[in-house]
C-alpha cells in the first residue's frame, strides 16, 4: 500500500528522524522536493498546539517512576544516534584536516632543514673561497715585497757601478781619442 507523503513524513517523524533526514529518505523513495516540503509544511500547520516543551526529550533516570514512553525512548535514542553520528563525522573531518596540516608542517620543516643545510654549505664554501683569496693576496703581497727588495738591491748596485762605469767609459774615450791621434 503506497503511503502519501504526509503520512510518510508523520511516520518518519514518529521514528525520531529530523526533517533533513526525512527529505533525503523520501527523495530516495521517489517523492519530489516540492511534494516533501508541502507535506512537512502541511503537517506543521495542522500540528496541535501544545504547551512549550523542549524540542529534545529529556531522559529520565532508570530508577525513576517518570520514565519516557516507548515512542519517546525511540525518539531519544534516534536523536542520540544522529547526534553521535554527526559528531563522529565532524571529528573524522577534523582529524583529516589536522593530518593535512601535520603533513604540510612536515614538508615545511623538511624544506627548512634543506635550506639550513644549503646555507651552512654556502657558508663553508664562502669561508674556503675567502681563505683562498686571502692566501693569494698574501702570496702576491710577498712577491711584490720580494720584487721591491730586488729592485732596491739593483738600484744600489747601479748606484755603486754607474759612477765606475761612467769613469771607465770616459777613460776608454780618452784612450780611443789618443789612439786616433797617433
Amino acid at each position: 500500500m503506497a503511503l502519501n507523503p504526509i503520512s510518510e513524513v508523520q511516520q518518519l517523524r514518529n521514528q525520531g528522524m529530523i526533517d533533513n533526514d526525512i527529505v533525503e529518505q523520501l527523495m530516495r523513495r521517489g517523492y519530489s522536493p516540492e511534494q516533501i516540503h508541502a507535506a512537512i509544511s502541511q503537517l506543521d500547520s495542522y500540528a496541535p498546539q501544545y504547551p512549550q516543551q523542549s524540542a529534545y526529550p529529556q531522559p529520565a533516570s532508570r530508577g525513576s517512576s517518570s520514565s519516557l514512553s516507548a515512542p519517546d525512548d525511540a525518539i531519544y535514542d534516534r536523536m542520540q544516534e544522529l547526534i553521535e553520528k554527526s559528531i563522529d563525522e565532524k571529528w573524522d573531518e577534523l582529524i583529516s584536516e589536522v593530518k593535512k596540516i601535520i603533513e604540510w608542517k612536515e614538508k615545511i620543516e623538511e624544506k627548512q632543514n634543506k635550506i639550513e643545510f644549503d646555507m651552512q654549505k654556502i657558508k663553508e664554501d664562502f669561508n674556503l673561497l675567502h681563505q683562498g683569496v686571502l692566501g693569494k693576496l698574501e702570496d702576491y703581497d710577498t712577491r711584490v715585497q720580494d720584487v721591491n727588495t730586488e729592485l732596491k738591491a739593483i738600484g744600489k748596485v747601479f748606484k755603486d757601478v754607474i759612477p765606475t762605469f761612467v769613469e771607465n767609459v770616459k777613460e776608454l774615450s780618452s784612450i780611443t781619442g789618443k789612439i786616433r791621434e797617433k
